[in-house]
């Protein structure tokens, strides 16, 4: 029997199966019509990746729009608790 050691340093970077991709595309949406994801994840080196797949303009720009609040209701959620930590 082998034993396999593997090389940290050596590892090939890892990407999502294109098949799982498009299993999430067909899961989103209304039927044929609607469909569209984005997906962030930080990668083994510590990058951030994003994958992104829209039937249309309209349904990408709805995306980033919930994105974008998102990320401004989390700055405002950090903000707040950081003022409630420190007694003001």
């Amino acid at each position: 029997m082998s034993h396999f050691t593997p090389d940290p340093d050596n590892i090939p970077d890892f990407t999502l199966p294109e098949n799982l991709l498009e299993q999430i595309y067909q899961f989103s949406g209304n039927g044929d019509a609607g469909k569209g994801f984005m997906l962030v994840f930080v990668g083994q080196n510590g990058s951030p990746t994003i994958y992104s797949k829209t039937d249309t303009q309209i349904i990408e720009m709805g995306l980033r729009k919930a994105i974008e609040q998102y990320l401004q209701q989390s700055e405002q959620a950090d903000i707040d608790s950081s003022f409630g930590q420190s007694g003001e």
